[in-house]
């Protein structure tokens, strides 16, 4: 039996998540239309029901940024044909993968500057443990060691 088959078939839970599927892709192609382009790769449709239109957003800033313009988005929404929509609802989940972490342009640098070390060293010869120890740990991450 081929797949268009099974979809077309309504009686088949396969059918019903296929249409919740394309709505929700059309969902979010109209949720994209009235948001700002860089709000748009932050946030996701997750559901539509009795009004509530609910969204994920990739971090709480984002969830801030959509918060503040909860408002305007909604005007725009029921004007493009969502006049039943009376609330925006939003959760963070944060949706970071491989290829989003190495193009980020982040790097940490654990390595720290001779005077840093020597600093931490010198403070540590002053304190009790266990801070001490740890101190010294910290110390041990100088870039380079003097010759």
């Amino acid at each position: 039996m081929a797949f268009n088959q099974i979809v077309q078939n309504n009686r088949s839970g396969l059918a019903n998540i296929a249409r919740r599927s394309q709505a929700l892709q059309n969902l979010q192609q109209q949720f994209a239309k009235v948001i700002d382009d860089d709000l748009q790769a932050h946030c996701r449709v997750t559901s539509y029901q009795q009004g509530v239109l609910s969204l994920t957003v990739d971090s709480p800033v984002w969830q801030w940024r959509l918060n503040m313009n909860k408002a305007a988005i909604l005007a725009k929404l029921r004007q493009s044909g969502f006049t039943a929509l009376t609330t925006v609802e939003s959760q963070v989940k944060p949706t970071t993968t491989l290829t989003q972490q190495q193009g980020s342009g982040f790097e940490v640098d654990r390595k720290i500057s001779h005077q840093t070390a020597s600093d931490l060293r010198q403070l540590a010869e002053s304190t009790p443990e266990p801070l001490k120890s740890q101190l010294l740990k910290l110390a041990g991450h100088e870039k380079t060691k003097p010759a």
